[in-house]
């Protein structure tokens, strides 16, 4: 299945390249600007430092914290297995918590804030949908599409306020999932959904106790919404290329769809997504195949990173994943 994953997502990228041709391509490629590269390369390295500095803001309100130097480099290698793996990038989690366990974190420790740190992550992502919609359909017109998005995020953040009003309440939302009825109909997942309570009961203290800790993780992650456009802009301006702010908030509204999409790294899903977004956007498809394989670069880019990252820990993606899963009971 994987292999034939990956055969469809060539096949794809392919076709568009013999579609379009690479000339377009080439001809980015050979007008790149290297202070454009660099200021691209800064931004993007501030960017994971927001990343980092928000997991470790959270991890400490569970106990999950370890050196930050760690944290940044389980992050990239998590970033990379879940790109790898096609499961919207959720698949990174369990080695996330695999690569920061221990050093006198539990694994129930670790759990708890990378599930706070992806919580954050989630609520921003909804946040910046929402203003990414408004500033489309601000400039280019209302449409029915762009705004079902938004309600649809906005539903979503309703549902997640909710639920953590539950945890401040100290009435757990997932109860139902680790409860007595689950033990009775699952009991071969007893340990599992015993690790399931320990991790929720953590977020709720954590949601009690510190929820100005809480906050701030939010505001640094809508500072890193903010940041991730001007490292796309940054990226597309090296190589020559400039799009207005809603063809550039589509180009990212493209980049989270194609990670849904069952190839690894959204091999060519990624690719046909840009062409659709920009050409509908600017009226070039063409323009939107060129900045599809400059996006992809990108990806490319911290996928080596987070491959580095597997070597400096000692561990290959298979490896991490496994260990990700044994220990997460643990």
């Amino acid at each position: 299945m994987r292999v034939a994953a990956v055969c469809a997502g060539l096949a794809a990228l392919a076709a568009l390249g013999w579609w379009f041709g690479w000339q377009d391509v080439l001809a980015a490629l050979r007008r790149v600007s290297p202070a454009g590269l660099a200021l691209y390369l800064g931004i993007t390295v501030v960017v994971w430092l927001g990343y980092t500095t928000r997991w470790w803001l959270v991890a400490r309100a569970v106990g999950g914290a370890v050196a930050p130097s760690r944290l940044f480099a389980a992050r990239l290698a998590g970033d990379a297995v879940g790109s790898l793996v096609p499961s919207a990038r959720l698949a990174g989690e369990p080695v996330r918590v695999a690569l920061v366990r221990g050093r006198g974190v539990s694994t129930t420790a670790a759990a708890a804030g990378v599930a706070l740190d992806r919580l954050l992550e989630l609520t921003g992502n909804m946040f910046a949908v929402i203003a990414y919609v408004a500033v489309f359909a601000t400039v280019r017109g209302p449409g029915r599409a762009p705004w079902a998005l938004a309600v649809v995020m906005l539903a979503l953040l309703v549902a997640l306020a909710a639920a953590l009003r539950s945890l401040a309440r100290g009435r757990p939302p997932l109860r139902w999932l680790y409860g007595a009825r689950a033990r009775r109909a699952a009991p071969r997942l007893t340990r599992w959904l015993d690790a399931l309570a320990r991790v929720e009961a953590l977020l709720g203290d954590a949601v009690r106790a510190q929820p100005r800790r809480l906050l701030l993780g939010l505001a640094l992650t809508l500072g890193i919404e903010l940041l991730i456009l001007a490292q796309y802009h940054a990226m597309l301006g090296a190589f020559g290329i400039a799009l207005d702010l809603p063809t550039l908030v589509l180009v990212l509204l493209g980049g989270a769809l194609a990670n849904t999409a069952p190839t690894p790294a959204g091999l060519g899903a990624l690719e046909a997504v840009q062409v659709v977004a920009v050409g509908a956007a600017t009226g070039q498809p063409a323009l939107g195949f060129v900045v599809a394989v400059i996006v992809r670069l990108h990806t490319l880019l911290l996928l080596a990173a987070g491959g580095v990252a597997l070597l400096w820990f000692g561990l290959a993606p298979g490896a991490a994943g496994r260990a990700g899963a044994e220990r997460a009971i643990g």
